[in-house]
């Protein structure tokens, strides 16, 4: 008995089997079509519900607001007031750095001399001679 189930499951084996589609054809063209169209009528809905939260209005262009000139020339000299002011603050911790430059230079060079003499300098006599 149970090697007529192994048999029999054996012939079943050996078949050549092809896979075949289980809706025909025209059936799955008019589904993929209608599923197309649904989705363009909701793209139009959307498109048509935001033009008429819109209002229908057109957009906007960018337009740049009217300058007033004289106000325009003011902002120029106070933007230019500003310009020289840090100019003249820049040139001033220039003028600065420089002079400690120098002094930090010049200190250095005292040091450099007073270590040279202090290296150059005899042995001191250990104070007075002893009586």
């Amino acid at each position: 008995m149970v090697e007529r189930r192994f048999s029999r499951a054996g012939s079943l084996t050996q078949r050549v089997y092809t896979l075949q589609p289980t809706r025909p054809l025209v059936l799955r063209i008019t589904l993929w079509a209608l599923v197309c169209a649904l989705g363009a009528a909701g793209g139009a809905a959307a498109v048509a519900a935001w033009h008429a939260q819109r209002g229908g209005a057109p957009a906007n262009q960018c337009n740049a607001a009217p300058v007033d000139a004289g106000r325009e020339q003011t902002e120029l000299a106070r933007t230019r007031l500003a310009l020289a002011q840090e100019s003249a603050a820049r040139a001033a911790v220039q003028k600065t750095a420089d002079g400690a430059a120098a002094d930090v230079a010049r200190l250095n060079a005292e040091v450099q001399f007073l270590r040279g003499q202090s290296k150059t300098k005899p042995p001191a006599q250990a104070g007075a001679p002893r009586r």
